[in-house]
């Protein structure tokens, strides 16, 4: 292993530990950083692995922080122009939550629950973990309530929930943790939930942190069980935050407690993921402060809705309510929708309506922000819907992500050289779109998908810019949308990943 990878895994679980406390509902981004460790090591990313809306939320937005509520609402769209003749805008939501002093974090009553099994052993994951809890204590309050619960083939209380103090019995712990044995997730899981149930404390955050580099294989190990088991705390207020470590996670359930249990799921694969971790995150334990977010968007007359980031296939023309994340402190969040407007007069047409709904976390009470969207119409012989450059980044942002599901669809049916084009388009995208923002985030991702055209050319055996390939044949299409009946004038409500 090289200088840099052993690196890697001495800081990964400090990163980890630091993050993952937010007391804030999911802060997920693994789709990204679990994607860009799957190429690397040269691998196609799995499709089902890829949630465009998260894959979106994990990049760096500069929404301005909310007035005189815990959350803002930010309105953009990809051209405030439009052609009377009609056509498609791309509508940028963005939400932005009020920042808090690190100081102001609410006293945590929090289990620690540690993967102990034999594969922690590897790449001196354990040694690292030990390293990284003790930094870890820096980030905690003497009083602070921590019980420290290990699993491999069974669960044990390490140390019962009591008060962080001067953290010397802490260190104590962690420096006892040894690994081996299978992987009693469920067990472990389970017996964190009773810690932090036998000192609930309502005055405080009270969360539990699972910490795992593989997949249940011992005791209970059906992931709709685990996933039922820990909603049953998470309803009584107990909530989760999940961290895989190594490609051999379980995503989907690890991806589940975390969502349920309105905490945050992390992957972290380098040094610069680190290094964005800390720079973002690691400033201090920010507080909840909206549950419940949702975002309602009604079209004006003559507007149909098309697509929104996250949701498969067509939405309801006539509008949709969606479920975001619940968010904490000095986050954001994004969401994209795309709209068609037929043909109209010249001057100001109302395109939509959008409504913010959330719970203050704080204040315990419904809170609703609403924006109307207007675009001025005059008659054009050319129009760019995506002239705004923060939102044309954000929609390539959204075709990245796209393009890899796309590409694995693609190599499931052999079709390496149409799934190496893909990457091969994508590449210039993004370079171009790169230079337009001035985002080295960008090319960063450029350089990912040359990568991504190495490994599609090792299964071809040669590379496709030197063969006699139909390059139109595979280039991207616009398809006919097919409406479905308006409906009753109550939004429905879709999911979006």
């Amino acid at each position: 292993m090289s200088t840099q990878m052993k690196w890697i895994h001495k800081v990964r679980w400090l990163v980890f530990l630091t993050l993952l406390l937010t007391g804030c509902a999911s802060a997920q981004d693994v789709s990204k950083s679990y994607s860009r460790a799957v190429i690397n090591q040269g691998d196609i990313v799995p499709a089902e692995s890829v949630r465009v809306h998260e894959y979106l939320n994990y990049y760096e937005q500069r929404f301005p922080e909310p007035g005189d509520q815990p959350l803002g609402l930010d309105l953009r769209l990809g051209n405030p122009q439009i052609p009377t003749s009609g056509g498609e805008v791309w509508l940028q939501i963005g939400l932005q939550a009020e920042s808090v002093e690190n100081n102001e974090r609410t006293p945590l009553n929090l289990a620690l629950v540690l993967d102990c099994s034999g594969s922690m052993s590897d790449d001196g994951k354990m040694d690292s973990l030990k390293q990284s809890l003790e930094v870890f204590l820096t980030s905690l309050q003497p009083d602070d309530v921590i019980a420290i619960v290990g699993y491999d083939d069974r669960a044990y209380v390490l140390r019962n929930a009591q008060p962080v103090g001067n953290g010397s019995w802490v260190r104590n712990v962690v420096r006892s943790l040894s690994p081996g044995g299978s992987t009693n997730l469920h067990a472990g899981l389970i017996l964190g939930f009773e810690e932090v149930s036998s000192s609930f404390d309502i005055r405080r955050n009270n969360r539990v942190l699972l910490l795992t580099d593989g997949i249940a294989n011992t005791g209970v190990t059906n992931p709709d069980r685990i996933a039922a088991d820990a909603l049953d705390y998470n309803r009584k207020g107990i909530y989760l935050s999940t961290i895989g470590l190594g490609l051999d996670m379980n995503d989907e359930l690890l991806n589940t407690l975390a969502d349920q249990g309105r905490g945050a799921y992390h992957f972290i694969d380098s040094v610069e993921e680190m290094d964005r971790v800390f720079r973002k995150e690691v400033d201090g334990l920010v507080e909840r402060v909206a549950n419940d977010v949702r975002i309602s968007i009604q079209p004006a007359a003559g507007v149909q809705l098309t697509s929104i980031t996250g949701h498969e296939g067509t939405p309801p023309r006539n509008g949709a309510q969606v479920v975001l994340y619940d968010m904490g402190a000095g986050q954001s969040q994004v969401l994209i929708a795309r709209l068609q407007v037929s043909p109209c007069d010249s001057g100001e047409q109302v395109l939509a309506e959008v409504t913010l709904q959330y719970s203050d976390a704080f204040a315990q009470q419904p809170r609703q922000i609403s924006g109307r969207v207007s675009a001025q119409a005059m008659a054009m012989d050319a129009y760019d819907p995506l002239s705004d450059i923060e939102v044309r980044r954000n929609a390539t942002i959204v075709r990245m992500a796209e393009a890899l599901k796309e590409i694995d669809a693609l190599c499931d049916a052999g079709r390496y050289e149409q799934a190496w084009y893909i990457a091969f388009e994508m590449e210039y995208e993004l370079r171009s779109v790169a230079a337009l923002a001035v985002d080295p985030q960008m090319v960063e991702d450029a350089d990912l998908f040359s990568r991504y055209q190495m490994t599609l050319e090792n299964v071809l055996g040669y590379d496709p810019m030197e063969a006699d390939f139909d390059y139109d044949m595979i280039s991207s299409q616009d398809q006919d949308q097919r409406w479905g009946d308006p409906g009753d004038s109550t939004l429905p409500t879709i999911d979006v990943d």
